[in-house]
């Protein structure tokens, strides 16, 4: 590319970072740029060079991403960035500090507090939270202060804390870094376990998967049949719509000042800096529906394809949205509304059901969703990934050693037995702690969704409606449609039955409460 011989390059969100190229002549966003900075930033790309024109085309997947490249270019042109506020400093990564900082030498607990606080991401960390880092460091926590492999400083007389043994200094040094590897697994057919892989997929895209999803590997469809001994098997399929296995590129939120622009946009009587067939379709939601307002919650229930829809327009990224698709079916599971499935996207989320929502306050109870938050985390796979991350961080788990670097599958078995012995013997151990913290900020990103319910403060504008809205069309082409298992599926195969019993001249018996159902031959 710097020499000239290729014209163009197809990359994702990250060759904006540092990029000095002065003879790129156009950048071309695909999409939305999800935050107005991020937007100036890939902007600048182009004709990097002292007073050139930067030159750049927006090409937005939908109508909603038309509003939102728009307000997005608004905002640059007022000079109004943004960025989303700085949480409190990761301690896993001041684990790894304190233990970086004894490779150099013996220190001072009470300096090197003072000098980690002078940083404004660790400006509000209490020395309390500071010494239970310092305390996991030296010993590892209560549940593995018995193994000697975590014993790793120790106090001197003088007060000052240095390694247990020097030795350790390389093994440390040689796992210093927070950027994690994205590990990869072996898709094998299930029927062939020692044959050659087709392929890999990331175990991010495998963690989506569920029994009966197909993708295409290695140019064939195959389906997904379960994941033994970190490889995925599975077997072939003739489906003709399958997902494709990819490697996530971007995967920025929208930021709460640009979300927060696009629905000031709503309120406008019209749109003239709107292109004519996306102005005409938020006219259309105004009057068949509404359009969301700043400070209240959209909420749009109606019939679609035989089923009943339901759509939260909680502007709360794509993450927060798909939390919340989970979180909410699985209050409607516990309503008895028997939820079918869900997609999300920055802007909102659709979850389509046997039975409609019709008290939209009871579904979004804060203390509800966090109680299943809680639940979900507790059982689920992201845990146990979040898990791995932080203790490799921290120093609990060492990929690189002199001898070898340990592959995906021997850290995640490691990982997995840290963890499982930690959530049963020491529940409240710090790194089941920080767990919890990067996973609720991180991967499912619930501090958006307490935004979201701060921000509109229980005022839901919930709308019953006899077709499917303007505003809601754009989900029902998104991909992502995440599938959900329970009491849905019961009612379905019930229905079914009844149905083939009755085109077969067969009649069911209505049980009484206590009974069994019973068939007899219809005459």
């Amino acid at each position: 590319m710097v020499r000239g011989e290729l014209r163009a390059i197809v990359c994702t969100g990250s060759l904006d970072l540092g990029i000095d190229w002065g003879d790129v002549d156009l950048v071309i966003q695909i999409g939305a740029p999800k935050n107005v900075k991020r937007l100036v930033q890939r902007i600048g790309r182009a004709n990097h060079r002292y007073n050139a024109p930067s030159k750049a085309l927006l090409v937005p997947a939908n109508r909603f991403e038309v509003v939102e490249c728009v307000a997005a270019l608004e905002a640059v042109l007022d000079g109004d960035l943004d960025g989303d506020p700085r949480g409190a400093g990761p301690r896993d990564v001041l684990c790894q500090h304190i233990l970086i900082t004894a490779c150099a030498g013996p220190f001072a607990a009470d300096m090197l507090f003072a000098e980690v606080t002078s940083a404004g991401a660790y400006s509000t960390l209490t020395r309390k939270q500071f010494d239970a880092c310092l305390d996991f460091c030296a010993t590892g926590g209560y549940a593995l202060r018995a193994y000697d492999r975590w014993q790793r400083l120790i106090q001197r007389a003088d007060g000052l804390w240095q390694l247990r043994d020097p030795r350790a200094t390389r093994a440390i040094r040689m796992n210093i870094g927070t950027i994690q590897d994205t590990d990869t697994l072996k898709v094998r057919m299930k029927r062939n376990r020692g044959g050659k892989p087709l392929g890999e997929i990331e175990e991010g895209f495998a963690a989506t998967l569920t029994p009966g999803d197909t993708f295409l590997i290695g140019g064939q469809i195959v389906k997904y049949e379960g994941l033994r001994e970190m490889t995925v098997e599975v077997s072939r399929d003739s489906a003709k719509k399958p997902k494709v296995a990819t490697f996530m590129g971007t995967k920025f939120a929208t930021s709460t000042q640009l979300s927060a622009r696009v629905q000031r946009m709503f309120t406008q009587p019209s749109w003239p800096e709107l292109p004519r067939h996306t102005a005409q379709w938020l006219e259309l939601q105004r009057t068949h529906s509404q359009l969301p307002r700043p400070g209240h919650l959209l909420i749009e229930s109606f019939p679609h394809d035989g089923r009943a829809q339901t759509v939260i327009y909680g502007f709360a990224g794509r993450n927060g949205q798909q939390t919340l698709g989970l979180l909410l079916t699985k209050r409607m599971e516990e309503m008895g509304l028997s939820p079918l499935g869900f997609v999300a996207t920055d802007y909102a989320t659709l979850i389509w059901s046997i039975d409609p929502v019709s008290d939209a306050a009871a579904l979004l109870d804060p203390d509800a969703l966090l109680s299943g938050m809680e639940t979900w985390l507790a059982g689920n796979a992201v845990m146990k990934r979040t898990f791995r991350a932080s203790a490799t961080i921290a120093g609990l788990i060492e990929r690189n050693s002199p001898q070898a670097r340990k592959s995906g599958r021997q850290a995640t078995f490691s990982s997995d037995i840290l963890s499982d012995t930690l959530t049963k013997y020491d529940p409240d151990h710090l790194m089941l702690q920080i767990t919890r913290e990067e996973a609720l900020r991180g991967l499912v990103d619930f501090g958006r969704i307490e935004e979201m319910l701060a921000r509109t403060r229980g005022r839901i504008d919930h709308l019953i409606l006899p077709r499917v809205t303007p505003l809601s069309a754009p989900l029902f082409l998104e991909m992502g449609r995440v599938p959900v298992k329970g009491d849905a599926e019961e009612r379905l195969l019930a229905e079914e039955s009844r149905r083939l019993m009755e085109r077969s001249g067969l009649a069911q018996i209505t049980p009484a409460p206590s009974d069994k159902p019973r068939w007899r031959v219809g005459y």
